[in-house]
């Protein structure tokens, strides 16, 4: 499937189905049917939708609200024993992350897309710290436009108003990906600091204390 065509088959559904826009179902944001490569976002996962990502056949999973430790590294016990947590830390929305996430977060996508895994990455609701992800990504990777990506981010979010924050950011996180200076308020660029969950611009292999 296209990947453009995979996210405007999203947004048709989303318009149509209240159920489908609840923040915890994995939402398909990009996939690439000739290498089996495929990319999902969510809110937080119940126990059963920790089983459906894994039926999905995701491998690894970043998690963007610091709550893996009480979901996915628990659920994944008896649901997917296969997953991989390479990120679990408490992003804030209203704070840019890091050069050296967007750069881990670039070799990790590089990594699925060049062997064909399918991944997936969340926060609480699905809406702001994953939408923004999911904007960066269109941009970085699949050659969107920054008014693209930022339509895209509000049409799938819920209570975009809370984080004015957000379409600056995505501005900043094009720069960045672009070479280019940031171009907006300086607090909305991207951080300096190393993020502690990939310093050096690498994520963990897992991140989940108990063996699988």
């Amino acid at each position: 499937m296209n990947r453009r065509r995979a996210a405007r088959i999203w947004l048709s559904v989303l318009a149509l189905s209240p159920v489908v826009a609840c923040a915890e179902t994995p939402l398909l944001v990009d996939a690439d049917d000739s290498s089996g490569f495929a990319l999902y976002r969510s809110g937080r996962l119940s126990r059963a939708e920790v089983g459906e990502i894994c039926r999905l056949g995701v491998e690894e999973i970043l998690v963007l609200d610091g709550g893996a430790e009480e979901r996915e590294c628990r659920f994944r016990r008896q649901e997917c024993p296969g997953l991989a947590v390479r990120y679990n830390l408490t992003q804030d929305a209203d704070s840019p992350v890091s050069a050296s996430f967007l750069q881990a977060f670039d070799a990790w996508i590089d990594e699925a897309r060049r062997e064909g895994k399918k991944v997936a990455f969340r926060c609480r609701h699905g809406w702001h710290r994953a939408g923004r992800l999911a904007a960066y990504y269109r941009i970085r990777f699949d050659a969107a436009t920054v008014e693209e990506a930022k339509r895209e981010m509000h049409e799938i979010g819920r209570l975009m108003a809370r984080h004015p924050t957000l379409d600056p950011q995505v501005q900043a996180y094009a720069d960045s990906s672009a070479g280019r200076p940031c171009s907006t308020a300086q607090e909305h660029c991207v951080a300096l600091e190393p993020d502690p969950g990939a310093p050096s611009g690498r994520f963990p292999a897992d991140v989940c204390g108990e063996s699988r």
